[in-house]
């Protein structure tokens, strides 16, 4: 009898949950825009606490114009929340012994550059350090991502596009995000198990948790049974156009619903789908927080709940948008969103806080200073906001967290423009070089920015990021174009020509650039 009362208690207890989560969820429904999520939320999202669903809803509509509702069944392309995926069928290879993490791409793909794809292992794919570039690596090989979004590709020659482009950043350096990167991994699994992306995720991760709305299909599918998809703007939505489906691929064309993604991500935490030693190593960070296929604290969902410690990883592809949170204190979240724009981040970070009935009135976000005015930014914190941000998102997500390149880019445009003391910001730029992997884009930016007023200055920011990072390319063709524009054309030339020489030596993806400004400089020189 005392089983059955608590029992009932409990069920008393998860159904209120359901009502007020749902309620709660609604308002996003239907005042989006205002609640900070840039237009109402249209879709399906999953909620649970300690293995259990709380709620599971669908809110809006599957096709907007026939008023075609969604239910919880509805199918959605996922996009990058493909990736997970990937990730997990690679350790499965990496588990049977037919892929081991240290071997180079050329080892499966020898169509692939040997020279560069030795330096492309299947860890360095997993863990987007790389150095390939994400879809801008491609702009010199495509007319218009119109026409690319359209074009088909077997995974051969999807792979053999993706070698035509350089690296930009050297490999194992930094974190870089790239789906290019995860293509790859697509064509060396094909390759290795002689079974397609779709038969791979059927035998290996479908029949085993007798999951029947998840995979890889192609347009017809897609236009058949996946949920129509939409773009917001001003105040009207239009049908977006979906990207062929053999180059969205292995970086984003899975589909799935929220129900089979929760018990996915279950099976997966449960070492279901691997053994409990590469579950770990699946799970493991590396640089930025960056795991095989999962994003450890994303910062931005962190910045909203700093309290938080959870993995995740969200998805954007056509006008579809997804977020898969799973937090070490057992509560997951699934949004699975067909209408863009959509801000996914806040959603599952005031999910999260109601979940765990926090007063959502008292905001708990990590902000930076806004640069529009010097009032605005002492009123908001100043230069010991910017250092406390680095300082709390640092220690709530575990790893090295600073203000991007282009924010303190805009806050030394402020200081410019109303003639503030420029010391204490300098402080700072000097400050967030160390253990800064994207000091390099902040020191360029500054740089540049100084060339407007201060000539001195931005050559010492110039001289001083190729001090830093002298394996870098960008540093040396970024001096190259400051001599170029101040006249000193011979020194301008010897910059070129060493851009050149490291763009060489690391694939760089601009060498032709490169070498382009040295034939110039040298038609300059004979000239004059």
């Amino acid at each position: 009898m005392k089983y059955i009362v608590q029992l009932f208690l409990f069920l008393i207890i998860c159904s209120v949950n359901a009502q007020n989560i749902d309620g709660f969820i609604s308002q996003y429904a239907k005042n989006g825009k205002e609640l900070g999520i840039r237009s109402n939320f249209n879709g399906i999202i999953l909620v649970a606490k300690d293995n259990e669903v709380i709620l599971n809803k669908a809110y809006g509509y599957a096709d907007i114009e026939l008023k075609d509702r969604l239910t919880t069944k509805s199918k959605f392309l996922i996009g990058s929340l493909t990736k997970p995926f990937v990730a997990l069928l690679v350790l499965q290879q990496v588990e049977k012994g037919t892929i081991k993490l240290k071997q180079p791409i050329t080892d499966f793909l020898p169509y692939i550059n040997k020279e560069k794809g030795m330096h492309l292992t299947i860890h360095s794919l997993l863990a987007n350090m790389s150095g390939l570039p994400h879809y801008e690596g491609l702009r010199d090989y495509i007319k218009s991502m119109k026409n690319f979004s359209a074009q088909k590709f077997t995974p051969k020659e999807y792979a053999q596009l993706v070698d035509k482009t350089g690296l930009s950043a050297i490999p194992n350096s930094k974190f870089q995000y790239s789906s290019l990167g995860y293509i790859l991994l697509g064509a060396v699994l094909e390759e290795v198990t002689g079974l397609s992306f779709t038969e791979l995720i059927e035998k290996h991760i479908a029949l085993p948790l007798g999951l029947k709305n998840t995979g890889f299909g192609n347009n017809t599918f897609l236009k058949n049974e996946v949920v129509k998809n939409y773009r917001f703007r001003k105040g009207t939505y239009t049908e977006n156009i979906n990207r062929d489906q053999s180059n969205t691929y292995t970086a984003g064309g899975m589909h799935s619903t929220t129900s089979e993604l929760y018990l996915w991500s279950q099976a997966l935490r449960a070492n279901k789908l691997l053994n409990k030693s590469n579950t770990k190593k699946l799970f493991k960070e590396n640089l930025n927080g960056y795991t095989y296929g999962w994003q450890r604290n994303d910062t931005e969902i962190l910045r909203y709940i700093p309290q938080a410690q959870f993995y995740g990883h969200s998805g954007s592809v056509n006008g579809f948008a997804s977020y898969l949170f799973l937090a070490d204190d057992g509560t997951t979240i699934i949004v699975l969103c067909n209408t863009a724009p959509i801000q996914p981040y806040k959603l599952v970070s005031d999910i999260y806080r109601k979940v765990h009935n926090e007063d959502l009135s008292k905001n708990t976000r990590i902000i930076l200073p806004g640069f529009k005015s010097k009032a605005l930014f002492m009123k908001e914190g100043g230069y010991k906001g910017i250092t406390a941000y680095h300082k709390r998102l640092t220690k709530s997500a575990g790893f090295m967290v600073f203000p991007s390149g282009s924010y303190l880019q805009r806050v030394l445009r402020m200081h410019l423009k109303e003639k503030m003391d420029l010391i204490p910001l300098e402080k700072i730029f000097v400050r967030f070089i160390k253990k800064n992997q994207n000091a390099e884009d902040m020191l360029n930016r500054v740089a540049y920015e100084f060339l407007k007023i201060d000539k001195v200055k931005a050559l010492h920011y110039f001289k001083l990021n190729t001090k830093l990072f002298s394996e870098s390319a960008n540093t040396w063709g970024s001096l190259g174009e400051f001599y170029e524009k101040e006249g000193s054309l011979n020194k301008a030339r010897e910059a070129y020509i060493k851009a050149v020489a490291v763009a060489k030596n690391n694939f760089h993806t601009d060498l032709l650039s490169f070498e382009d400004h040295l034939k110039k400089m040298n038609d300059k020189i004979i000239k004059e």
